[in-house]
């Protein structure tokens, strides 16, 4: 079984992740103690800030830089967990036109999709719905249990009940504030996926093994092995 965390922002000055190189290496060498082999790195599109050519560029530019200065590390025997490129895109209109296929996680057609922090109304709900019909890639939803905040929990079924994959924080697992929804909703096969969504040493740091405990404690062994395997399934584009 291979550890993968599915969400993070640990590319350098890409977001309001990572700050630097060096604090990238500070969250890798995190997750590798807590026995990740492999993390995707999710960066933020808003189209309403960036257009995709220069998320593109912007996002190729820092993962050679941190790719380099890995590198450098191997020479002196220090290995980091493996890194997949993918984009954590905001939904808002006309995301149908973009070349979404380039913004899926690296070799998937697997697209991570944010939604607004407001409420969900009927015509997000029908908006969204025909986004997901007419794309011509797969959806996974990045951290669905932080939706249960702000709409009601069968608007939130409704977003589920489209085959979406959905991804769960490992912070949601850990806090006692959400724990017991997250918990629920991995434990009848809506999340799928566990994310650090980590962005920095001090905001967000990297806590895989600690929601890793709880999930085998409160679930089960089992639990997390299949979402391991959901993952690499997902990785391999199955």
């Amino acid at each position: 079984m291979t550890r993968i965390d599915f969400h993070s922002h640990i590319l350098p000055n890409m977001d309001d992740g990572a700050a630097n190189v060096a604090e990238s290496l500070s969250m890798l060498r995190m997750l590798k103690n807590d026995g990740v082999e492999t993390v995707v790195a999710t960066p933020h599109l808003y189209l309403h800030r960036e257009s995709v050519s220069s998320f593109f560029d912007h996002r190729r530019e820092s993962a050679w830089e941190l790719s380099e200065a890995i590198e450098a590390e191997k020479e002196k025997g220090i290995e980091y967990p493996k890194i997949v490129l993918g984009a954590e895109v905001y939904f808002t209109g006309g995301l149908e036109n973009l070349p979404l296929k380039e913004l899926c996680i690296t070799g998937t057609d697997y697209l991570m999709l944010e939604l607004p922090y407001a409420p969900f109304t009927s015509t997000f709900l029908n908006s969204l719905a025909n986004f997901i019909y007419s794309c011509d890639v797969r959806i996974i939803l990045a951290h669905i249990e932080r939706y249960f905040d702000f709409s009601e929990a069968k608007m939130v079924e409704q977003v589920l009940s489209h085959g979406l994959t959905a991804q769960g924080n490992c912070d949601s697992i850990i806090s006692a504030r959400t724990r017991k929804t997250t918990l629920k909703l991995i434990e009848n096969g809506s999340i799928k996926l566990l994310g650090t969504d980590l962005h920095s040493i001090r905001m967000r740091p990297p806590r895989f093994s600690e929601a890793e405990q709880v999930i085998r404690k409160k679930l089960s062994d089992e639990t997390f092995v299949s979402m391991m395997e959901t993952a690499a399934a997902v990785l391999g584009n199955t």
